[in-house]
């Protein structure tokens, strides 16, 4: 019986699905490995249509597939969780986004990881591929840029796009595991990693485990990057703003986010200094302004259904 369950959220990136799919079989290359493939569009299924067409060709992982038509990342990553949990042998939820492919060692780091630290959750890094070629600035900004901590314990994670969670991690958080408050905006696996670590979860970090992301030309431009940089500020203080309810709650946020603005306008300056790294300044100080529109209740929907 799949003790490791790996899960695959897809919607309309047939493409970059297959590429995954390929590369799969040969980083998890075990006996006790489920592929799970949940197509969140349910009107074309994309992303279904390459999983039959790969089974038939005689693909070597075993599969399964779901057909997800409530839209967004909450409702498909829920209908993950749930599928996995539904296997009483499931051991390991390991998660990638169908716009990533993992490295060599990838599983078996994150495995490793796991059972030395002892921990519930284990994370590794993620390399940005650029399609075509890319302004330099784009190498270099944060936006891109693999996180970088040493091997074993480590403190808060902040996404799910590399992670391996244990069941027991799972049970203890509950349903729902991703909160649909999050569905549209973004967010929901930084508020389900904080649940987590509030409830005294154990993370991991190996950076062996290591997964690449494709970057299209499109996100490699000025204006995505300092648009995710507010969607980033937004989504963090929304998780924030739901762990610390109430005005005094509140009170706490506006604070901190108007001295992270003070400093971060008073750091615009460092743009002018020979080799500064003018964007990540600059995304910084659009990140302070997405906080206080969070406060203000704002709310941005980025994702269609997924």
């Amino acid at each position: 019986m799949p003790a490791i369950w790996i899960g695959v959220p897809t919607f309309r990136r047939p493409k970059q699905l297959r590429h995954l799919l390929e590369t799969l079989p040969a980083m998890a290359d075990r006996h006790d490995v489920m592929l799970l493939v949940a197509d969140n569009d349910p009107v074309a299924q994309e992303g279904a249509a390459v999983v039959r067409a790969m089974q038939a060709e005689g693909y070597r992982l075993p599969v399964t597939l779901l057909t997800v038509p409530n839209p967004g990342l909450c409702a498909v990553r829920n209908a993950i969780t749930e599928t996995a949990l539904g296997d009483p042998a499931m051991r390991f939820l390991a998660m990638i986004d169908d716009d990533e492919w993992p490295q060599p060692g990838w599983l078996d780091a994150l495995l490793i990881c796991q059972a030395q630290v002892g921990a519930d959750v284990v994370a590794g890094p993620v390399d940005s591929c650029f399609i075509g070629s890319p302004p330099r600035w784009a190498r270099e900004t944060l936006v891109f840029r693999p996180e970088q901590r040493p091997w074993g314990s480590t403190g808060m994670l902040w996404a799910s796009n590399n992670l391996l969670v244990t069941r027991r991690a799972l049970e203890r958080l509950g349903v729902p595991w991703f909160d649909p408050r999050f569905n549209r905006s973004g967010g929901e696996d930084l508020d389900f990693l904080a649940r987590l670590y509030e409830a005294g979860a154990r993370f991991g970090w190996s950076p062996d485990a290591r997964v690449s992301e494709w970057v299209t030309p499109e996100r490699a431009r000025l204006s995505w990057v300092l648009r995710r940089m507010w969607r980033i500020g937004c989504t963090e203080t929304m998780a924030r703003r739901k762990a610390l309810p109430g005005c005094i709650g509140s009170a706490r946020l506006l604070a901190r986010s108007l001295a992270i603005l003070g400093l971060r306008t008073v750091g615009l300056a460092a743009m002018l200094l020979p080799g500064a790294r003018r964007v990540d300044i600059a995304g910084q100080w659009i990140k302070s302004w997405g906080r206080l529109y969070a406060l203000a209740g704002g709310a941005q929907s980025h994702y269609g259904a997924l």
